[in-house]
């Protein structure tokens, strides 16, 4: 997969090498174009004119909600080298500094969570539109906030592109951070033969519509179906694992999300893709 050199200005990030033990995931809050995100960073300075110094190392195109432009949609930016670092966390915490030097920071482009008008249209907290088919239904709120602009599925692909490489070359586990929080299984219930998915489920204390364990009997049906839909949405709805963790202000290795350093923050959102993308490490 390409990743396309964008490299900020030296005085836009630290160009200091710092050893790597952790991987956060962060969205823009902004449109589709990873190119723009960068340039913005040049940008934003002090009322002294001096640079923020506020950046991750890479940022992941999206698509238009204008105009459905899918030409940058997974497409990666890199905006300054994989060694060096910059805020990107933005915790009070008296190891801020060091969390900064210590994770590297991947953005999703993403305008994150939406408002649902009368009339049934989704807007963005900057007041534009989102079309509905690039609206993800979470089925109930999470931080405020039922309804999310999409993650495609080319972003995730990235994503997961990034953190496979990032950990191999700092040799930071996948597996740990967010991924510990969940329960030790997240089954790929959907792949199993029915038998398989009866017996699990009955293990699980999951009941059919009749509120009767299932019969085992390998054979499809109402039951089973409404069990497994328990099972799936509950899984779905372990939200947990995003909010705010000590773990992760300590310095914890491992893959994390923005919201685990910060209550304020809605980036990245428990999405069902990428909560599967991440548990498949």
């Amino acid at each position: 997969m390409e990743i396309k050199k964008l490299h900020l200005p030296e005085d836009e990030y630290f160009p200091s090498e710092t050893e790597k033990k952790s991987i956060v995931l962060h969205h823009t809050a902004g449109s589709h174009r990873p190119d723009w995100v960068v340039s913005a960073w040049d940008r934003d300075k002090t009322k002294g004119g001096k640079s923020l110094r506020v950046a991750t190392h890479f940022v992941v195109g999206g698509k238009s909600t204008r105009d459905g432009n899918s030409d940058w949609d997974g497409k990666i930016v890199e905006s300054f080298d994989l060694k060096y670092w910059a805020h990107h966390l933005g915790t009070r915490n008296n190891n801020n500094i060091l969390l900064n030097q210590q994770s590297i920071g991947i953005e999703i482009c993403n305008y994150g969570p939406l408002t649902k008008s009368q009339n049934g249209e989704f807007f963005t907290y900057v007041n534009s539109k989102v079309p509905e088919e690039d609206v993800i239904d979470l089925g109930k709120n999470w931080r405020g906030f039922r309804y999310y602009h999409n993650y495609t599925d080319k972003q995730i692909e990235s994503v997961k592109f990034l953190i496979e490489k990032c950990a191999e070359i700092y040799k930071i586990d996948p597996c740990k951070g967010i991924n510990e929080l969940y329960e030790p299984y997240l089954e790929r219930i959907k792949d199993w033969s029915v038998l398989e998915q009866q017996k699990f489920l009955n293990s699980k204390g999951y009941l059919g519509m009749n509120g009767k364990p299932l019969s085992e009997d390998g054979m499809i049906g109402r039951n089973t179906n409404y069990a497994l839909r328990l099972y799936t949405d509950a899984k779905r709805e372990k939200w947990k694992p995003f909010d705010y963790q000590p773990l992760a202000n300590e310095g914890g290795e491992g893959v994390w999300s923005h919201t685990n350093f910060r209550k304020d923050k809605f980036d990245v959102y428990p999405h069902p893709k990428l909560i599967e993308m991440l548990q498949n490490f």
